[in-house]
């Protein structure tokens, strides 16, 4: 396995504490990045629920879960998964590795799966 692949977002100064901010990582890849106090999170931008890429406009709750702005799902920015008391959900929410280096904000760049017929 390859090692990981970072690429630079943005300054951690740029981002609003408690408001999501979208990011295109790869050539199909959007994320939403969040910042809570000192903790920066990144999950895919894309809700798994509509594949509408609108995550970064979520509402941001105080258990650290993020809600779809369109029909409220919560998904965790810790995890991607939705909480316990929704039972029988099993859809998640990508999440991304994030490093800090002097004030930038990396994130990981996953490699996407090869298809089998390719």
């Amino acid at each position: 396995m390859s090692e990981p692949h970072y690429k630079k977002v943005c300054k951690v100064s740029d981002l609003p504490n408690r408001r999501g901010r979208k990011f295109t990582i790869a050539e199909d890849t959007d994320i939403a990045v969040f910042k809570v106090g000192e903790k920066i999170y990144a999950v895919s931008n894309v809700c798994p629920h509509n594949q509408s890429n609108v995550m970064n406009e979520g509402y941001l709750d105080e258990s650290l879960f993020v809600a779809c702005p369109i029909h409220g799902w919560q998904f965790s920015l810790e995890t991607g998964k939705v909480p316990p008391e929704c039972k029988g959900l099993s859809a998640s929410l990508e999440t991304y590795e994030v490093k800090i280096e002097n004030d930038e904000v990396w994130v990981e760049v996953k490699e996407k799966r090869k298809k089998w017929w390719f």
